[in-house]
C-alpha cells in the first residue's frame, strides 16, 4: 500500500461517522471492508508521518472504528459490518497460528540472528494491528448484542492464548536486543522505545489491557445501557441511580454471566500467580499490570451486581483486602480509586455492607499510606458511604476522625492561639451535637515520621471536610468546622495550614451564617498570624480565601456576603475610630492579603451577573476599599502597588468609578462626607500623597499643592482605578468623576482632567501596538463612541474631558472612526442634539432630558437650558467635522461607505420638514474632497464655486440601494434572459402586461380589503404599493390599470404614513413616466374630493374644539400627557391634508403654463374645497392646513391663465368665504407649546395677506351679474391682521424681551374697531356667525357690540344655531327690547349649562321663554357635565318661583344617584346661615321640600343605596362628636379614640366618600386616624381604600376620534386620605376649588402646559364637610419647622444641584404650577397666603390650599397682602434667582398666557360666581362682580393685557407687604417663613 493510499484511507475513515445518507455509507463500507482483514499484512513504506508509532496500529484502529461506526449509524448495514469484524478476527487468529516466531540462534551467529529478526517482524506487525483492533472494538461494543459480544470475547480469548503471549514477548525481546542494522529492524526498535516512553510498553500486558477493556465495556453495557448513563459516566450512574440495578432491562442469562466471570477470574488469577508471560519487572510493566487488574476488578464488580450468585462479592472483598494491604498497589491511582469506588457501590447493596465500609475506609485513611490525592478521594468516598447511613453514624465517624488529629500529639490546652475564638468563630455550633461513642473498633494512629504524619493528617482533614460537604447539612457542617478548629495549634503548623485550607469547602455547604462564621475565623487567624509573622498560616488563609472566591458563583446567595466581608475587612483595616492606635504596617499587610481573593471573586465567574440585595452598600464598600488602599500606601507606582499589579488591575476592571452617583447632585460633596478619605490625615501623609500625584502628573503640580488631604486620597484612588481600567481596555469610566461636586467646582477638576488624559494615553499605548484583541479597532471605536456621548453631556467639564479624549484617540488612531460603532454613534448624537434643540421650539415648556438612539447605542442627558443645548450642538458639530475629515483623509472610501450605509437604513417619523442632522452631516461629509486625493486637490479652484464629490457619493449611494433592493421585478426585463439548449433565449420574467395584471390584482385585493374595513398590515400595503409603482415606472407605456388603486389605497387609509408613502411614489412615477402625470393628478384630485365627501382629515366631524364649559370639569391634577395625546391625535388627523396641500402647491407651481387641463383640475378642486371649508370646525391646530389650502387656492386664482372671468370671480368668492369661515368660530389661541408651529402660522397668514393683495383687482368691480368682492376681501384682510396680532402676542408674550426670534408682523398696526364697524354688514351677509364673533374679537368696542346686536335684533332667526349670540342679545340683564325675539329661544341652540343656570336668576325676571330655554339647555347636557355645577343649581332654588329648577333636579336625579346625593348634601349645607345650624336660611323651606321630594322619588334600589351611603358617611362624621369631650386631651388619646370609632364602622357595598363620588370605598385603614389641631372643634383625618376607574389612553388613531372614545377604562385601587370637619363652613373652599377646576379646563382647552390641582371639598351640612388630602405633599410651613432655610435650599437638598436633571424637572414643575396659581390667585384674590397654606409636592409643584379669604374679604379686615399674588425671594431663587434668568422668563410667559387664555372666558367664569352671590358667603360684597371683571382688564388689547401681567409679576416680586404678612403670621401663629 502506498503512503498516498494510506492517507486517503485514513481520511475516509475519519469521515465515516459523519455520513448521513444510506447510499454514501454503503459505498464507503464497500470500499473499507476489504482492507480491514488484510490490514496486519499490509506492506507500508516509511513515512515521517509515522515516526512515533507504527502505522499498522492506527490503520487497524481507523478501519475498525469506521466500519463499526457505519454499522451503528445505519442499521441496515450492520450485518455486513459485523461480518467484516468476524472475518478480521479469524484472519488475525490464522495469522497468529501461522506466524514464524523466534527460534533459537547461536549467539555468535549474528547473520542468523539478523535473519531471524527479519522473519519475526510480521508477528510484531500482527501484534500492533491487534492492539488497534482491540481498542476500536472496545469503543464500539454497543453494536453487538450481549450474545454476540460473548461470542467475540471467546474468539479474542482464544486468540490471546498463553502460547501467543509468550511467543510475542520473545519476539519483542529479540527485536529490542538485536543488533541488526536493517532499516525495518531499526524502525521497530525505535517504535518499541516510543511505546515504552509513553508509559505503555509494547507487549503481552498491553494486549491484555486492551482485551480487558473490551470485556469491561461488554459487561458495563449489560448493567447500564447507553441511555441510562449520566454525563459523568458509569460510576456516577451507579452511585446515584435508583434502583442500583434495573433487572427489568437486564439481557444476560446465567451461562453468559458464568463465562464472563470466568474470564475475569482467570485474568485476576494470572495476575496473582505472576505467570511467565507477565513480565512486570519494569515500573511501566507493573503499572500496566495494575491497570489490567483495576479493569478486571471493575468487570467483576459489574458481574456481581448483575448476578451475585455467580460473581460472589465476598471474593471481591477478599481481593480488596489484599490490595489495600499492599502499599505498592494502593500507590497506583487508578487501582486505588477502583477499589474505593467499588466499595462505594457495594455499600449501596445493603446497610450492613455500608456500615462495614464506613469502618474500613477510615482505617484505610489512617494506615493505607496512600498518596494525598488518593487519600482525598478516599475521604470523598467515605462521605458518599456515610451519606446513606444514619446521622448518628456520620457524627460518630466525624468524632473518630477528629480524635485522630490529636492522638499522641496533643499539646497542652492553652497552646492553641485560636482556641479561644472557636465558639464565636463557628457561631456556637460546636455544641450542636454531644460527644458520641465511636462505632466499631477504636481507631489509632501510629506514624513513623513527621512527613508521613502530615500526609495522614491531611487525609483525615480532607475526609472530615468531604463528609460534611457530602451531607450538605448546616449542623453537620458546623460540627465538622468545630472539630477542625479545635485542632488548630495542637499538632503542627503544616496541619494548621491544612485545616485552614481544607475548611474553605465548608463555607459553601453551611449557608450564609456558616460562611460568615468561617470568614470571621479566617480574619481572626490572619490578624493574629500577621502579628506573629507566621507566613505559613497567612498563606494558608489567603489560599482558603482564594478557594472560596473561585468556588462561589456570582449568582450564588453566598456571593454578596463574601464580597461584603472582604470589602468590609479591607475598609476596616486601619480604622482609627475610638482613639485606638493602629499599626500601619500590619494594616497594610492585612489589606494586601485581601487583594487577590477579592480580585478572584470579582473576575472568576464570567457566565453570571451578580444580583445584590444591597447594591448601594456594595458600591460604597468598593469605593471605600480603594480609598483605604491609597491611605495605606497603594499609590500609583508605589512598591506595594507594583507587587500586586495584576490583582489590582483585575479588581479595577470590575470596579465602577469611585463616585457616589446618588450624591453627585447633592449640595454636600461625597468627598467631604466620607470618613475613609480623612483616615490617617496628617501633614506627612498629605505630603506623600501629593508627591505621588505629582510624580504621576507633573504638569499639575501647581494645582496639586493646594489640595486638601481627602482630595489627594480621592484623586490618587481615581488615578489608580482609571489607569488600571485603561490597561484592561476601558478608559471611558473616568468621565464619571467629573460629576462629583468638588471636581466640577474646584482645582480638582484640572487634576482629574490630567488623569483622564493619562488614562486615554494608557489605553492608546497597547492599542497602537495592535497586539492585544481587547485593544483592537472595534474596542477603540466603542471607547470613542462613549466619549462622543460625553461630548454632549449636560456638565461642561465632562464635555471638556470627553472632547479632549476623543481628540487624542482620533489624532493617534483616525481609523477608529472607520468603524460602524463610532461613526454611527457620532451621527446619531448629532441628530439627538439637534432634536433636543428642536424640541425647545416644538414643545417649549415640557422639556425632555433624556434622548436615546438604539441604532447608535447612545444616550444623552441634556440640560433644560436652551442656550446651553444650542452651544453644545454648535461645538459638537464643529468637532465632528474635524474628526470625520481626518478619518476621510485617512480612508476616504471606507468612511464614505459607512456614511452611505448609515443613509440606507432610515425610517422617517413622518413629521413634515423633519431634519435628521446626522443624515445631513453624512451627506455633507460624504461630498468632501479628501486632502489625500492628489488629483482633485490639485484642481484650480474657481471663485464662488464649491466643488465637491457629491455626485460620486450619491452615485455610489444609489448603486448600493439598487443592489439591496428587495423588489421582485427587474429594472429591464430584457437584461435577464434564460439560455436554453441549443442556444435559444427567452425573457426571465413574463411579459409586461402580465406583470401589470399581477400587480393590478394585488392592488385590487388590497383596496377591497380596505373597503371592507379589514385590517391590512401597513408593511403589506407599503410593499404592494412599491411593487406597483415599480411596474409603472419601468416602462414608458401608459399602464393606467394600476393608477386608480395606487392613488386610491393611500386615500382609503388616509393616515400620515400612507399619504407620505403615496406622495413619494406618485412623484417618482411622474418623473419616471411623465405620460402618467395628468392621470395621477386626476386620481389625487378625486381622492381629495372623496375625503371631503367622506369627512376625513380636516373635514372630520370630530375635529372640533369645544368650549371647556360644555365639557365635564374634573377635580384632578393637570395632566399634560393627556393634552399631548389629544394634540397628537388631532395632528395625525389633519396631517394628510397638509401633506397633500404641499404636494399640490409644489406641483401647480412646477406645472404652470403646461396644459389647460391641469389648470382645470386645480380650479375645480379648489372650488369644491373652498365651499366645503366654509363649515369646517376650526381647531387651533388646523389653522396651518386651513390657510395653506387657501394660499394654494389663491395661487391657482392668481396664476391660472385659462380661466373665464365669471369662473375667476366665483373661485375668489369661494376663497374669501373659506377664509372668513375660520373666523366664524370664537377666537382661538394656539394649542400646545409648539412655538415653531405658531411661527409658521404667522408667516403663513402674512403670505395669505400678501396674496390677497396681489389678487386684489380680481372681483373688485361690480358687474350686472356679479357684485363687488372688495368689502369681503377687506374684512378678511382685517381679520387676518387681527389674527396675526393675537398670535404674535401669544408667541412673544414678553414683547421684545421674549426669547428667540419674534416673528415679524408684516401686517402693520393693531386693527381698529373703526375699520371693522363698516364691515359688520358684510360679515352678517356672509355668515351671521362671523358677525357674532366680531363682538368677541373686539370685545373692548362697545359700538361694535351694539352694531352686532342690532343685526341680531333684526334677524334673530339667522343666529339661532349660534349659542354665543345669546350673550350679545341678552347680556347679564334682561333688556327691554327683546320681547319679540324671545320666542326664538324655543329653537335656539343650547348654551353651556352654567350659563343656562344663570337664566334662573332674578335678573331675567323668570321670563317663561328664558326659563324654558334654560331647562332645555340643561336637559341637553349630560348629568356628568352639570354635576360640576351642583352648588349653583342649588342656589337657583332661591328664585324658583315656577318650580322649574326643582323639576330639573328631580328628573336629573333619576339618571344619576350620585347627582342626587350631591344635591342633598349641598342643600343641607345651605339650609342654615351659621355653622351651628341655629339661623335658618330663607331658602330652607324650599330646600327641605326639594329634599323630601327627591328622596320620595327614589326607587327601592335607589333608596337602599341612599340609606347605605348616608349611614356610612354619618358614622364617619359622628367621630368628630365623640372627640369634642377630648379636645383638651393629648393627641395620643384622641388618636386612640378615632381608631376605636373607625373599627366600629362596617363598609357597605357601593358606599363612597362625598368628595370622591367616582370611587367606591372598599376598606378603611383603621390605624390612620389622626386628630387635627383646632381650638374648639374636632377635625380629624382618616385614610380609605378606594376602587375607581382610571382612564387609559388608546392609540392615536382616527377611529378613536370617530367613536368619541379616545380611551378605555381599567379598575385601580388607591389609598385616599380625607379630612372631616365639623364646625367649619367649607362652602367657600368649594367655590374656590370649583373656580380653580374651571381654570384648569380653560388651560387644557388651549393646551397650556401649566399645573393646578383642584382637590375635592364637599360641604355636607352646615359647618360640616369632607376635604381630600393632597397626596405626596408637604406644607411650606412644615419645611420651615424641619429647619430648611428656604424653598431653594429645600429643592437643592431634595433634588440636587441646579445642573441636575431632577432639580431641573422639579423647577419646571414649580414654574408651571406657580404661574397658574399666581394668575388664579390674582383673579380670585386669594389672601391669607402664609406658608401654612402653600404646599409643595414630591414632583416640585407648588399647591395652594385653604381658601377662607378670597374675592373681597381679607384676614382681620386689614389688607396686609397688597401684592397681586405671592412671589417671594425664595420662590424667585428657585426660578433662577434673577428676573433675567430663563426659568423666570418662562414663568412670566406662562403667567401672561394663562391670563390671556382666561380673559376669553370671563363671562363663563362670572356665571359661576354670580349665581353664588346670595349664598351668604363672607367673600361676597356688593362690588364683587365689578371688581372681578375689572381684574381681567377687558378694555385692554391683548398686547396691553400682556404688559399688564408683566407689571403684576414685577409688582409681586418687589412687594414688601408679602414679607410683612409672613412675619405677622410668624409672630401670631408661629408659622415660619
Amino acid at each position: 500500500m502506498s503512503l498516498r493510499e494510506l492517507e486517503v484511507l485514513a481520511a475516509l475513515c475519519k469521515a465515516a461517522p459523519l455520513l448521513r445518507t444510506m447510499e454514501d455509507a454503503a459505498n464507503l463500507l464497500d470500499q473499507l471492508c476489504p482492507y480491514l482483514p488484510e490490514a496486519h499484512r499490509q506492506h507500508l513504506r516509511y513515512s515521517p508521518l509515522y515516526q512515533h508509532l507504527p502505522p499498522w496500529e492506527s490503520l487497524s484502529f481507523d478501519l475498525t472504528s469506521a466500519i463499526l461506526a457505519i454499522g451503528l449509524n445505519h442499521p441496515s448495514l450492520r450485518q455486513k459490518a459485523l461480518a467484516t469484524i468476524t472475518e478480521t478476527v479469524e484472519q488475525l487468529t490464522n495469522s497468529a497460528e501461522s506466524t514464524a516466531w523466534m527460534t533459537p540462534v547461536p549467539k555468535h551467529d549474528t547473520v542468523g540472528q539478523a535473519h531471524a529478526v527479519e522473519r519475526i517482524l510480521p508477528a510484531i506487525q500482527l501484534t500492533v494491528s491487534l492492539l488497534g483492533f482491540l481498542r476500536a472494538t472496545a469503543n464500539h461494543v454497543r453494536i453487538w448484542t450481549p450474545q454476540q459480544r460473548m461470542f467475540m470475547i471467546q474468539k479474542l480469548r482464544y486468540l490471546l492464548s498463553e502460547k501467543f503471549m509468550v511467543s510475542m514477548e520473545g519476539a519483542l525481546s529479540a527485536v529490542r536486543n538485536s543488533r541488526s542494522n536493517s532499516h525495518p529492524a531499526k524502525e521497530w526498535r525505535r517504535w518499541i522505545r516510543r511505546y515504552a516512553t509513553k508509559g505503555t510498553p509494547l507487549g503481552a500486558m498491553l494486549l491484555q489491557q486492551a482485551f480487558m477493556k473490551v470485556v469491561e465495556e461488554s459487561v458495563s453495557r449489560l448493567l447500564a445501557p447507553e441511555s441510562d448513563l449520566t454525563s459523568s459516566g458509569l460510576w456516577d450512574t451507579l452511585v446515584h441511580r435508583s434502583p442500583l440495578v434495573d433487572r427489568r432491562n437486564l439481557d444476560a442469562d446465567d451461562d453468559m454471566m458464568v463465562e464472563l466471570t470466568e474470564v475475569v477470574i482467570e485474568e485476576l488469577d494470572l495476575l496473582e500467580a505472576d505467570a511467565d508471560y507477565l513480565q512486570v519487572s519494569s515500573a511501566w510493566q507493573q503499572r500496566l499490570a495494575l491497570q489490567v487488574k483495576a479493569s478486571s476488578l471493575r468487570s467483576f464488580l459489574y458481574c456481581s451486581l448483575i448476578n451475585e450468585g455467580i460473581a460472589d462479592d465476598d471474593l471481591l472483598l477478599s481481593w480488596f483486602d489484599g490490595i489495600t494491604a499492599d502499599y505498592v498497589q494502593m500507590a497506583n491511582e487508578e487501582l486505588a480509586k477502583t477499589v474505593l469506588q467499588s466499595m462505594v457501590v457495594l455499600a449501596r447493596t445493603s446497610t450492613t455492607t455500608a456500615s462495614n465500609m464506613s469502618r474500613s475506609v477510615p482505617r484505610l485513611l489512617v494506615h493505607g499510606k496512600m498518596p494525598s490525592e488518593t487519600a482525598r478521594f478516599a475521604g470523598q468516598c467515605l462521605a458518599t458511604i456515610l451519606k446513606r447511613l444514619s446521622q448518628d453514624l456520620v457524627i460518630s465517624t466525624l468524632y473518630s476522625l477528629g480524635n485522630l488529629l490529636s492522638a499522641g500529639n496533643e499539646q497542652p490546652p492553652g497552646a492553641s492561639p485560636f482556641f479561644d475564638g472557636v465558639a464565636d468563630g463557628t457561631n456556637g455550633s460546636s455544641e450542636s451535637y454531644p460527644s458520641q461513642q465511636l462505632l466499631g473498633s477504636q481507631l489509632s494512629l501510629v506514624v513513623s515520621d513527621e512527613e508521613e504524619s502530615n500526609v495522614v493528617y491531611g487525609s483525615i482533614i480532607a475526609a472530615i471536610v468531604s463528609i460534611a460537604t457530602a451531607c450538605n447539612d448546616e449542623k453537620i457542617t458546623a460540627l465538622a468546622l468545630s472539630i477542625l478548629v479545635q485542632k488548630l495549634g495542637r499538632i503542627s503548623q503544616t496541619v494548621n495550614a491544612r485545616v485552614i485550607i481544607e475548611s474553605a469547602a465548608l463555607g459553601l455547604c453551611g449557608g450564609v451564617d456558616q460562611l460568615k462564621a468561617l470568614v470571621r475565623l479566617y480574619a481572626r487567624i490572619a490578624g493574629e498570624s500577621i502579628v506573629r509573622n507566621s507566613s505559613v498560616i497567612i498563606n494558608a488563609v489567603t489560599d482558603a480565601r482564594v478557594r472560596l472566591a473561585m468556588w462561589i458563583k456570582k449568582d450564588s446567595p453566598l456571593y454578596e456576603p463574601y464580597l461584603m466581608h472582604l470589602l468590609d475587612l479591607g475598609v476596616s483595616s486601619g480604622d482609627t475610630a475610638g482613639e485606638r492606635k493602629v499599626d500601619v504596617a500590619q494594616a497594610t499587610e492585612t489589606i494586601a492579603r485581601l487583594i487577590r481573593p477579592t480580585a478572584v471573586l470579582a473576575s472568576h465567574d464570567t457566565d453570571h451577573l451578580p444580583l445584590f440585595e444591597d447594591e448601594n452598600g456594595v458600591l460604597q464598600l468598593s469605593r471605600d476599599a480603594w480609598f483605604n488602599l491609597v491611605v495605606h500606601g497603594f499609590t500609583w507606582n508605589s512598591p506595594t502597588t507594583r507587587e500586586h499589579t495584576e490583582e489590582l488591575q483585575l479588581l479595577a476592571s470590575y470596579s465602577l468609578p469611585l463616585v457616589d452617583e446618588d450624591r453627585v447632585d447633592m449640595p454636600e460633596s461625597g468627598i467631604d462626607l466620607n470618613p475613609v478619605l480623612r483616615r490617617g490625615a496628617s501633614t506627612q501623609g498629605s505630603t506623600e500623597l501629593k508627591a505621588a500625584l505629582t510624580a504621576a502628573l507633573p504638569q499639575c503640580e501647581h494645582h496639586i499643592k493646594d489640595l486638601e488631604y481627602q482630595d489627594c486620597v480621592f484623586l490618587n484612588a481615581a488615578l489608580l482605578v482609571s489607569t488600571f481600567r485603561a490597561r484592561s481596555g476601558d478608559c471611558t469610566a473616568v468621565l464619571s468623576y467629573f460629576l462629583e461636586n468638588k471636581v466640577k467646582k474646584t482645582e480638582m477638576g484640572s487634576v482629574m482632567l490630567a488623569i483622564s488624559q493619562r488614562s486615554v494615553d494608557t489605553f492608546l499605548s497597547p492599542a497602537l501596538t495592535g497586539k492585544r484583541h481587547e485593544f483592537g479597532a472595534s474596542q477603540v471605536a466603542l471607547q470613542l463612541a462613549s466619549f462622543f456621548e460625553g461630548a454632549c453631556h449636560r456638565i461642561s467639564k465632562v464635555q471638556i474631558a470627553a472632547v479632549s479624549a476623543a481628540d487624542r484617540i482620533i489624532n493617534q488612531i483616525p481609523s477608529a472612526l472607520c468603524q460602524k460603532a463610532s461613526l454611527f454613534a457620532l451621527l446619531e448624537l448629532l441628530t439627538l442634539m439637534w432634536k433636543s434643540c428642536l424640541d425647545a421650539e416644538t414643545d417649549e415648556y415640557d422639556w425632555k432630558a433624556i434622548y436615546t438612539s438604539v441604532r447608535g447605542n447612545v444616550t444623552i442627558r441634556i440640560s433644560d437650558d436652551v442656550h446651553y443645548r444650542q452651544t453644545t450642538l454648535t461645538n459638537f458639530h464643529q468637532r465632528c467635522r474635524l474628526w470625520v475629515s481626518k478619518a476621510i483623509n485617512l480612508a476616504p472610501l471606507d468612511v464614505k461607505g459607512l456614511l452611505q450605509a448609515y443613509l440606507e437604513d432610515y425610517e422617517d417619523d413622518g413629521s413634515y420638514g423633519h431634519i435628521a442632522l446626522g443624515r445631513s452631516f453624512a451627506v455633507e461629509m460624504g461630498s468632501t474632497i479628501p486632502s489625500t486625493d492628489q488629483r482633485l486637490t490639485s484642481l484650480d479652484r474657481q471663485r464662488d464655486l464649491n466643488v465637491n464629490t457629491a455626485s460620486d457619493f450619491i452615485a455610489q449611494y444609489t448603486t448600493r440601494l439598487e443592489y439591496r433592493s428587495v423588489e421582485t421585478s427587474t429594472k429591464a426585463d430584457d437584461d435577464w434572459l434564460i439560455v436554453e439548449h441549443p442556444g435559444s433565449v427567452h425573457p426571465l420574467h413574463p411579459e409586461p402586461s402580465t406583470s401589470e395584471l399581477v400587480e393590478a390584482r394585488r392592488l385590487r385585493s388590497t383596496a377591497q380589503k380596505l373597503q371592507k374595513r379589514e385590517h391590512v398590515p401597513f408593511a403589506e400595503v407599503r410593499d404592494t404599493l412599491r411593487n406597483a409603482a415599480g411596474v409603472l415606472s419601468e416602462n414608458a407605456c401608459d399602464r393606467t390599470a394600476l393608477v386608480s388603486d395606487l392613488v386610491g389605497i393611500p386615500f382609503a387609509l388616509f393616515t400620515k404614513q400612507s399619504i407620505n408613502l403615496g406622495i413619494s411614489l406618485w412623484l417618482g412615477i411622474v418623473k419616471e413616466n411623465p405620460a402618467l402625470e395628468s392621470r395621477i393628478l386626476v386620481e389625487i384630485a378625486a381622492g381629495w374630493e372623496a375625503s371631503i365627501r367622506r369627512k376625513k382629515g380636516l373635514f372630520h366631524p370630530t375635529l372640533h374644539h369645544p368650549d371647556p364649559f360644555y365639557l365635564k370639569e374634573e377635580f384632578a391634577p393637570s395632566a399634560w400627557s393627556t393634552i399631548s395625546r389629544r394634540q397628537q391625535m388631532v395632528q395625525n388627523l389633519i396631517t394628510p391634508h397638509l401633506r397633500l396641500t404641499h404636494l399640490l402647491s409644489s406641483h401647480f407651481n412646477a406645472s404652470r403654463l403646461i396644459a389647460p387641463s391641469i389648470e382645470h383640475v386645480y380650479i375645480r378642486l379648489m372650488y369644491i374645497t373652498m365651499r366645503a371649508m366654509k363649515r369646517t370646525s376650526p381647531h387651533p391646530l388646523a389653522r396651518e392646513v386651513h390657510f395653506s389650502i387657501i394660499l394654494l387656492a389663491l395661487s391657482v386664482l392668481c396664476y391660472s391663465t385659462h380661466i373665464r372671468p365669471a369662473t375667476r370671480w366665483r373661485l375668489k368668492d369661494s376663497i374669501l368665504s373659506a377664509g372668513l369661515g375660520w373666523f366664524a368660530a370664537p377666537p382661538r389661541w394656539s394649542f400646545g407649546s409648539n412655538r415653531l408651529q405658531v411661527k409658521a402660522e404667522i408667516k403663513l397668514l402674512n403670505d395669505v395677506y400678501g396674496m390677497l393683495k396681489e389678487t386684489g383687482p380680481i372681483g373688485t368691480q361690480a358687474t350686472r351679474s356679479l357684485q363687488s368682492l372688495r368689502s369681503k376681501q377687506e374684512l378678511l384682510q382685517h381679520l387676518l391682521m387681527h389674527e396675526v396680532n393675537r398670535l404674535t402676542v401669544w408667541i412673544s408674550p414678553l414683547g421684545s424681551d421674549s426669547r428667540g426670534t419674534v416673528p415679524l408682523n408684516n401686517l402693520g398696526a393693531t386693527v381698529k374697531d373703526s375699520a371693522i364697524l363698516p364691515l359688520v354688514g358684510t360679515a352678517w351677509k356672509e355668515d351671521p356667525r362671523i358677525a357674532v364673533q366680531l363682538a368677541a374679537r373686539f370685545s373692548q368696542s362697545e359700538s361694535l357690540m351694539n352694531e352686532v346686536r342690532a343685526y341680531i335684533l333684526r334677524r334673530p332667526d339667522q343666529v339661532i344655531d349660534e349659542p354665543d349670540a345669546l350673550y350679545v342679545l341678552l347680556g347679564s340683564l334682561l333688556p327691554d327690547d327683546v320681547r319679540v325675539q324671545l320666542k326664538y329661544l324655543l329653537y335656539w341652540a343650547p348654551i353651556n349649562p352654567m350659563a343656562a343656570v344663570t337664566y334662573f336668576l332674578p335678573a331675567y325676571g323668570n321670563h317663561p321663554f328664558i326659563i324654558q330655554y334654560a331647562m332645555r339647555a340643561l336637559d341637553s347636557h349630560s348629568v356628568d357635565v352639570t354635576f360640576f355645577y351642583v352648588p349653583q343649581v342649588v342656589q337657583t332654588l332661591r328664585y324658583d318661583a315656577l318650580g322649574y329648577v326643582e323639576r330639573y333636579i328631580i328628573e336629573a336625579a333619576t339618571f344619576s344617584q350620585l347627582f342626587a346625593h350631591q344635591i342633598i348634601w349641598n342643600m343641607k349645607a345651605n339650609a342654615y346661615k351659621d355653622e351651628e345650624s341655629q339661623e335658618p336660611d330663607p331658602v330652607k323651606p324650599s330646600l327641605d321640600r326639594v329634599t323630601d321630594a327627591l328622596i320620595s322619588s327614589f326607587t327601592t334600589e335607589d333608596r337602599g343605596f341612599y340609606e347605605r351611603e348616608f349611614d356610612f358617611f354619618g358614622k364617619v362624621t359622628d367621630i368628630s362628636g365623640t372627640l369634642k369631650p377630648l379636645i383638651k386631651k393629648p393627641k395620643s388619646e384622641k388618636k386612640a379614640k378615632i381608631e376605636e370609632e373607625l373599627r366600629k364602622i362596617q363598609v357597605e357595598v357601593g358606599v363612597y366618600l362625598p368628595s370622591n363620588p367616582d370611587g367606591v370605598v372598599i376598606g378603611i385603614d383603621r390605624k390612620s386616624g389622626k386628630p387635627l389641631q383646632s381650638h374648639a372643634k374636632a377635625p380629624f383625618m382618616a385614610t380609605f381604600r378606594i376602587r375607581k376607574e382610571d382612564v387609559e389612553q388608546q392609540e392615536d388613531n382616527e377611529q378613536a376620534l370617530t367613536n368619541g372614545d379616545a380611551h378605555k377604562r381599567r379598575a385601580v385601587e388607591i389609598w385616599q386620605s380625607a379630612i372631616f370637619k365639623v364646625g367649619d363652613d367649607c362652602r367657600q373652599d368649594v367655590l374656590a376649588l370649583q373656580m380653580i377646576a374651571a381654570f384648569r379646563g380653560i388651560f387644557n382647552t388651549v393646551g397650556l402646559d401649566v399645573y393646578v390641582f383642584p382637590y375635592r371639598v364637599t360641604a355636607t351640612a352646615p359647618g360640616c364637610g369632607v376635604i381630600d388630602v393632597l397626596p405626596n405633599s408637604i406644607s411650606r410651613d412644615m419645611l420651615g419647622r424641619e429647619a430648611v432655610n428656604g424653598l431653594y435650599e429645600y429643592f437643592i437638598s431634595k433634588y440636587g444641584h441646579e445642573d441636575s436633571i431632577r432639580f431641573q424637572e422639579a423647577r419646571s414643575n414649580f414654574i408651571k404650577s406657580m404661574a397658574a396659581y399666581s394668575i388664579i390667585s390674582f383673579l380670585l384674590q386669594f389672601k391669607d397666603r402664609h406658608n401654612g397654606n402653600i404646599m409643595v409636592d414630591d414632583a416640585g409643584h407648588i399647591l395652594h390650599i385653604d381658601f377662607g379669604f378670597c374675592f373681597d374679604v381679607v384676614p382681620g379686615g386689614v389688607k396686609f397682602e397688597r401684592a397681586p399674588f405671592k412671589l417671594t425671594p425664595e420662590m424667585l431663587a428657585v426660578m433662577g434667582g434673577s428676573t433675567k434668568s430663563q426659568p423666570f422668563r418662562t414663568f412670566e410667559e406662562l403667567c401672561v398666557k394663562a391670563f390671556l387664555a382666561s380673559r376669553q372666558y370671563v363671562e363663563q367664569l362670572s356665571h359661576i360666581v354670580s349665581t353664588m352671590l346670595d349664598s351668604g358667603l363672607p367673600c361676597f360684597k356688593p362690588q364683587t362682580m365689578k371688581h372681578f371683571r375689572e381684574r381681567f382688564v377687558l378694555e385692554k388689547s391683548d398686547r396691553e393685557a400682556a404688559e399688564f401681567v408683566r407689571h403684576l409679576v414685577h409688582v409681586s416680586e418687589r412687594s414688601y407687604s408679602t414679607g410683612v404678612y409672613d412675619y405677622y403670621q410668624l409672630l401670631t401663629n408661629g408659622i415660619p417663613y
